[in-house]
């Protein structure tokens, strides 16, 4: 199967598609509300207005929601899914939103996209891999699933902490595509982008401090001095630009050999400790959490196959965090 090529239309749900547009295709983006989206007409993607239309899908989880939406596409970059911690019931909140919304994209695209959709990348996360019980410098890779957080959330429910219930959603939505390819066996192909944090520019319109996205928001706290300590956790921290992210599911379109794969998508580990070390010397008039000294269990991120497939070349911690900064600094 040929890939989409430049020119061809791309959905992106969730529009953040300037790479997209930049590279010569045709996008249009899918809002919740078109009233926050129109604004990127006229904004960043303004050189581009021709080739870039918005269509409204208020509820991902509504079977037929993308049914107008993904007819006469080449390609789909599935990115919208819920990533916060407002959690008091983690199947309403996180994991039936997650799961219907994908469910939902993919039963349009095989019932309504026609016959030119040559492929579906699906966002997944690095949660859909860790298990936040492995010992330090585990090496994590595409073959792994977190099978812990599922179980953990079916046996606690609703006392599943936040970060436990959002795992255990990225593990069954990104499930439940691999599941609709095998049970439903789509004329289009279908590859999974697996993103660490995520830091990087925010484009997307933000009209305060708390409508930032959630871990950008995390370094937000620490640059504007909301934090005042250092608050590392045993989890495993890999970090990845925002715009390497979206060269991953570009490339994940286009690339032959990405079909029916899945990518871990990281530029490296990274602490908090770090990241404040980078904001100190940058901006050294603003006050910092004291360095505590103590240093994170390592985990090994292997991302040779994104390299090697998908031809990525990551963004450091350094460059993406002063990147992050500087688009949300005016909030402080």
């Amino acid at each position: 199967m040929t890939t989409p090529a430049p020119g061809s239309l791309i959905l992106v749900t969730g529009v953040t598609a300037l790479k997209l547009l930049e590279q010569g295709y045709k996008v249009r983006g899918t809002a919740r509300t078109l009233s926050k989206a129109e604004y990127l007409k006229s904004g960043p993607y303004a050189k581009y207005a021709e080739n870039f239309e918005i269509v409204e899908v208020a509820d991902l989880e509504l079977d037929g929601a993308f049914n107008e939406a993904v007819k006469g596409v080449d390609g789909i970059a599935h990115i919208a899914s819920p990533f916060h911690y407002r959690v008091t019931d983690p199947y309403l909140d996180l994991i039936n939103p997650a799961v219907n919304g994908t469910v939902s994209l993919l039963k349009a695209a095989k019932a309504y996209a026609g016959p030119q959709l040559k492929r579906v990348v699906i966002t997944s996360s690095f949660a859909a891999i860790m298990n936040p019980l492995k010992t330090p410098g585990h090496v994590y890779d595409e073959t792994q699933w977190n099978e812990h957080s599922v179980k953990f959330t079916e046996e606690k429910q609703k006392a599943t902490p936040p970060n436990e219930a959002y795992r255990a959603s990225k593990t069954l939505a990104e499930k439940a595509l691999w599941d609709f390819v095998k049970n439903e066996s789509p004329s289009f192909e279908v590859a999974a982008i697996n993103p660490t944090f995520v830091f990087g520019p925010v484009i997307h319109s933000v009209k305060d401090a708390e409508s930032i996205n959630t871990s950008v928001f995390l370094l937000f706290k620490y640059f504007a001095g909301i934090n005042k300590t250092i608050e590392e956790g045993p989890a495993p921290k890999g970090f990845v630009d925002v715009r390497d992210v979206a060269d991953a599911h570009i490339k994940a379109l286009q690339v032959e050999e990405a079909k029916g794969q899945r990518f871990l998508n990281c530029g490296g580990y990274f602490t908090w400790e770090e990241v404040i070390d980078i904001l100190r010397k940058a901006y050294p008039e603003n006050e910092y959490p004291a360095p505590t000294g103590e240093e994170a269990p390592l985990a090994v991120f292997d991302t040779k196959k994104s390299i090697e497939v998908l031809g990525l070349k990551y963004i450091s911690l350094k460059d993406s965090v002063l990147a992050t900064v500087e688009s949300v600094k005016r909030f402080v």
